[in-house]
């Protein structure tokens, strides 16, 4: 199974999954393979600003900053690395905020869950290996199982009760919210995680990753890639 969450890979895969344009893959597609890309440019930022997003600002103030972006570069998603957790239970008002919910044993595999979330409602399912899914488990009821068209607001008991048959329990190993949907509240979680990051076309072929790294709560740095594909 290819790895899609790790290192380069998982930046350059989402730089196109946070980009909402027409002629952009459909981030609601399980990603297996990034496109080719060129770095072109790369620039630390430490002090100041960037983006109307202040170095030194709290957590909260900086995803408030983010959202400022939808209609000047088209922010829809924040990316955020190591937002996992391996307990269900903790995440009863979390998950609803999220756009994708990914669900693997520890060491990965290719029947890991891929979710997707989008205006509220289960938009795709996919394994890891690809497969698309109308629901998973593929045998289970509607109780026991997450459908296509499922409200975000039952995803929760929807996958206690999945864990809690057994058979799948090991799915829940390694749960990872990777995705944060901008038009939805600040998750307090975010402040303690280490990197958010997003991306938006510059111009033809052209786009910027926009990497912020965070310190006890608060943006520390920038870290801006220009990238031609």
């Amino acid at each position: 199974m290819k790895n899609i969450l790790t290192g380069t890979l998982l930046l350059l895969t989402f730089l196109l999954a946070s980009c909402q344009l027409d002629d952009t893959p459909d981030p609601t597609e399980p990603i297996i393979e990034p496109r080719f890309s060129t770095l072109i440019e790369r620039d630390t930022i430490s002090s100041g600003s960037y983006l109307g997003i202040n170095i030194s600002e709290k957590a909260e103030t900086i995803y408030t900053s983010i959202q400022s972006l939808k209609s000047s570069n088209d922010v829809s998603y924040v990316n955020l690395v190591s937002n996992i957790s391996s307990d269900i239970t903790k995440l009863s008002n979390r998950l609803p905020l999220y756009q994708s919910i990914l669900l693997d044993q520890k060491e990965g595999t290719d029947s890991g869950v891929q979710i997707t979330v989008e205006t509220g409602k289960v938009k795709s399912i996919y394994l890891n290996s690809g497969k698309t899914l109308t629901q998973w488990p593929e045998k289970s009821d509607s109780k026991s199982s997450v459908r296509t068209g499922d409200q975000a607001v039952e995803l929760y008991q929807k996958l206690v009760n999945i864990r809690n048959k057994g058979t799948y329990a090991r799915k829940f190993e390694r749960i990872s919210l990777p995705t944060k949907d901008l038009s939805l509240s600040f998750d307090p979680v975010m402040a303690q995680l280490p990197q958010w990051y997003f991306a938006y076309q510059t111009g033809p072929d052209l786009w910027e990753l926009v990497q912020m790294y965070l310190k006890d709560g608060k943006l520390d740095h920038i870290v801006v890639e220009r990238y031609k594909y």
